[in-house]
């Protein structure tokens, strides 16, 4: 399982302190792109090689608030991967400990034109590394 930590900024907060809905969909895209940069697999170069990969579908539940002077870790695994798709869950969690917001984001791959593609014949040797991302569901 994949961790990112950082703190909450004061601008992701709103007139009682604490963070903005919002702010947790933006806190799991950034863990995201961290991860793929940390594996080698970055959205950056991927897109360079021609193939996006946007999301399809995104579940947040929120569960406690953060402030402003909290510190938070998003904890992330892919769970599912066909080749056309991806799975992945998160848990965001406090420094104390504390289950703030459960995730889920589905992606698809899709060519310069917007068309479904397959990761496996369109960058062959990404699709080999995708495959050994995926961690049992235990979240």
């Amino acid at each position: 399982m994949y961790e990112y930590t950082r703190p909450v900024y004061y601008y992701e907060t709103d007139q009682m302190g604490v963070v903005h809905h919002s702010n947790y969909i933006k806190w799991l895209e950034e863990a995201r792109t961290e991860f793929f940069k940390d594996v080698k697999l970055a959205y950056v170069e991927t897109e360079r090689l021609g193939v996006r990969c946007p999301i399809t579908e995104i579940n947040i539940k929120y569960k406690h608030p953060s402030r402003f002077g909290d510190n938070f870790k998003v904890f992330l695994k892919m769970t599912q991967y066909t080749g056309v798709r991806f799975r992945i869950k998160y848990e965001v969690i406090n420094d104390d400990g504390r289950l703030l917001a459960l995730g889920e984001t589905s992606h698809a791959f899709i060519d310069k034109n917007h068309k479904p593609i397959s990761l496996s014949s369109a960058i062959p040797e990404r699709h080999e590394e995708m495959k050994k991302l995926i961690v049992e569901e235990q979240l």
